[in-house]
């Protein structure tokens, strides 16, 4: 078969309008169009990041209004190029970054945005790594410059981003403190996390206080935003460096979003320079769509996380895969803070 010249449908997960897990609907849609530069990829795996629960919620402002298809990742196979000079390319198996989208059986990137993969790969973890992990190193690597034998504290140590990162600041030699709930503490010490504190029942400013004998950490990676920066903030030593990369707080309210958001937005610190400079700190923001637009670092990431996966150094966990179709489950699954790790979309299973 000519994978280069035959038309399928596609299934997309469309967000209708924004709400719940109930306005996610699968549609049967044409294949989408290329250009030259383009490679069509028949998607097996697409991986869901909170990025998704907050688009899906209207909390998220680059998002595109509904309906549009969710997504920022996927891993497959390339069945069609947008032009000859690719055909080398075809029947390669890839990962792929995308700009939204990714919630769909086929989908169409430039071939900028393809990770190439090493033989031995499972489709799933290379699904599982792209977004993760990316934005792990950028937050440790190249904003927050994480050192040997520094201290870092991750929130959500149990997420996807929180195990990338950890597994990361391994690799620098850093020393690692989480905040988890107390559900998955026995897990996160089988990785090797020994610095846990269950953010439900102990503060964990006072915590890190004790774990570094008064000195506070060196670098913090907050996905939550909103108060807990204030807090983290404080929990931070000389010349620490917090870097923000998330408003999970603002997902909790079920009705009234807007008042929520402008709640909790209003309980978000504004960090005075003076300040700044008197304790020799930094507070850093990480959006992972802002880096996708540059390429050339952006594959400088992704080489060296490569290079990290083959010499064993870090290992994509999939908590759990969920049938294209039953994308509303999955949503409802991270929503309950039930993952450990990565959760991920399969095509064609029911």
């Amino acid at each position: 078969m000519n994978y280069s010249t035959v038309n399928f449908m596609v299934q997309q997960v469309v967000i209708t309008r924004h709400g719940g897990p109930e306005v996610l609907h699968v549609r049967e849609t044409i294949e989408p169009e290329m250009k030259s530069g383009d490679v069509l990829i028949d998607v097996k795996y697409c991986g869901i990041n909170f990025a998704d629960i907050l688009m899906r919620m209207g909390l998220y402002p680059s998002a595109p209004k509904p309906p549009f298809t969710p997504g920022y990742e996927v891993s497959g196979t390339i069945t069609k190029v947008g032009s000859t000079e690719n055909d080398d390319l075809l029947g390669k198996p890839v990962a792929a970054l995308t700009s939204f989208g990714g919630y769909s059986s086929k989908v169409v990137v430039n071939k900028n945005r393809l990770i190439p993969l090493p033989g031995d790969i499972d489709l799933a973890k290379a699904a599982a790594m792209p977004v993760v992990y990316l934005t792990s190193y950028v937050m440790l690597y190249l904003q927050a410059h994480l050192h040997k034998n520094e201290w870092v504290l991750i929130h959500n140590i149990g997420g996807g981003v929180g195990l990338a990162a950890a597994e990361l600041s391994r690799i620098i030699g850093a020393n690692i403190i989480g905040t988890a709930s107390a559900g998955k503490h026995n897990r996160l010490r089988e990785k090797g996390i020994h610095h846990l504190i269950d953010y439900n029942t102990e503060d964990f400013v006072e915590r890190v206080k004790e774990i570094t004998e008064g000195k506070g950490v060196d670098v913090i990676i907050d996905p939550i935003g909103g108060k807990n920066l204030k807090k983290s903030y404080k929990a931070l030593g000389t010349f620490g460096r917090l870097v923000a990369f998330g408003f999970s707080t603002a997902a909790k309210s079920p009705r009234r979003k807007i008042l929520h958001l402008l709640k909790e937005y209003s309980k978000t610190p504004k960090f005075n320079p003076i300040k700044l400079m008197e304790h020799n700190k930094g507070v850093f923001g990480c959006h992972m769509g802002m880096v996708m637009d540059r390429q050339e670092m952006m594959q400088d990431c992704i080489q060296k996380l490569m290079s990290f996966y083959q010499l064993g150094d870090i290992d994509p966990h999939v908590d759990r895969i969920f049938p294209l179709q039953k994308v509303k489950d999955a949503h409802q699954y991270i929503m309950d803070r039930r993952n450990f790790g990565k959760v991920l979309l399969v095509v064609d299973e029911q």
